[in-house]
């Protein structure tokens, strides 16, 4: 009986197996899906970057376009304006096989050309990171052409540009949004009216006067 028991769960694992083979063996679900469409895998694929205003609210901050503001040699501040004429393209960057192989293929970086040099959207922990006052992280572009890497990773969330400082965690962790905020520095043009600047948040929170939460879409 033990023997005739045996013989029957062998011809069920076989037959199993066979099945599996065929018709592909079924994956749990994953805790984190996204999208990242035609960027993550094509380097040739301009887009310029565009804020989309949450909910709504202060539509001052919507519909504009990412350009970088120079502050030093190789730096910029990552700036917003409305012509669309005047934005920097950008490609998704992936790298090489074995320069990304440690992170999903859902991750590369954005990298924009000026100049002829490679710059890169750099989300950066300002000093003093906890306090109240770090709820606006500056968003640099600096010279840069490093592909992404597990603390400075970009992916889409549908059509959504997200950032994390944590690729090797899931879900992605160090970012919870990103904000289009009156800067310091002076409108491109009017020295007298301020610009609008990017910055993100790693924590939630309340906008704070003068800013929006916004997304981030790719427009080609």
């Amino acid at each position: 009986m033990a023997q005739k028991t045996l013989t029957i769960a062998m011809y069920v694992a076989t037959a199993t197996a066979l099945f599996w083979t065929i018709f592909g063996c079924p994956t749990s679900p994953s805790p984190f899906k996204n999208s990242t469409a035609s960027v993550g895998s094509d380097r040739n694929s301009h887009f310029v970057l565009q804020t989309r205003v949450k909910n709504g609210k202060d539509t001052t901050f919507d519909g504009l376009y990412i350009f970088a503001y120079h502050t030093g040699a190789g730096l910029n501040d990552a700036m917003l304006r409305t012509e669309f004429q005047e934005a920097n393209p950008a490609t998704a960057f992936t790298g090489g096989a074995s320069s990304g192989s440690m992170l999903s293929s859902q991750y590369f970086a954005v990298l924009f050309q000026i100049g002829g040099s490679p710059y890169e959207l750099m989300p950066m922990p300002a000093m003093g990171y906890g306090t109240p006052d770090d709820e606006l992280q500056p968003v640099r572009i600096n010279v840069n052409g490093a592909p992404p890497s597990v603390d400075n990773a970009f992916y889409f969330d549908g059509s959504k540009l997200r950032w994390t400082s944590s690729a090797d965690s899931i879900p992605p962790g160090g970012f919870d949004g990103w904000l289009a905020c009156e800067s310091d520095h002076a409108a491109i043009g009017d020295p007298n009216v301020k610009g609008v600047q990017l910055f993100y948040r790693a924590v939630s929170g309340t906008a704070p006067d003068g800013c929006a939460d916004v997304d981030l879409v790719a427009v080609y």
